[in-house]
């Protein structure tokens, strides 16, 4: 396995094998990520997560642009998303068409631009990737490259930047209604989204 913390490094293993399962530090815990074209990358981390197939995954883009050309964002979803993003808020938007249903259940992806310099170089690299949790279903998750690596998961790589802050997941919000709907209380209060939202 690939243990590094360059991160050009991982972008050129991503791209030559795009099945390739790497993890990488957020600025909450160290997620997974596969390109999120690779079918054969999306199964490889339901198999090595034990995930539940209808739950979707978070993806990671590096800015507005990127997360236009997988979900549709209006007027105002653009508006709030430009005070929340960078940052550990994860949103629901209604996905384009062509997105992997294991990404997408119900028509629907969760987005996040990380605020973590190295997760967000990763992404400017190699284009969107998952954003799940480095660890198996139920078992905590990872702050480190060591407990990364101490998890037994069969992936490809570690791009290791040191520990992250831990705490709390990504809030995540659904943007499909509006108001938004608070579907996972996390790192930031859902008081102070929706205080982004007048």
């Amino acid at each position: 396995m690939l243990i590094t913390s360059d991160a050009s490094a991982i972008a050129s293993l991503m791209r030559s094998k795009p099945g390739s399962l790497a993890a990488y530090p957020t600025e909450t815990f160290y997620g997974l990520g596969v390109l999120i074209n690779s079918r054969v990358g999306l199964e490889r981390i339901i198999t090595v997560k034990g995930r539940d197939v209808t739950k979707g995954m978070i993806v990671l883009v590096s800015d507005l642009t990127m997360a236009s050309c997988i979900a549709v964002i209006d007027k105002d979803q653009k508006m709030l998303l430009e005070r929340l993003w960078p940052g550990p808020v994860s949103v629901v938007l209604e996905a384009k068409q062509d997105i992997d249903p294991l990404l997408a259940p119900d028509g629907k992806v969760a987005l996040r631009i990380s605020s973590n310099i190295m997760a967000t170089s990763l992404v400017e690299m190699v284009g969107p990737i998952t954003s799940t949790s480095a660890n198996r279903s139920g078992e905590p998750p990872a702050r480190t490259a060591h407990e990364v690596e101490g998890r037994g998961l069969v992936i490809d790589a570690i791009l290791d930047g040191g520990e992250t802050p831990g705490g709390k997941p990504s809030t995540l919000i659904d943007l499909t209604t509006w108001p938004p709907e608070c579907l996972r209380e996390g790192a930031v209060t859902f008081q102070e989204i929706l205080a982004n939202c007048s």
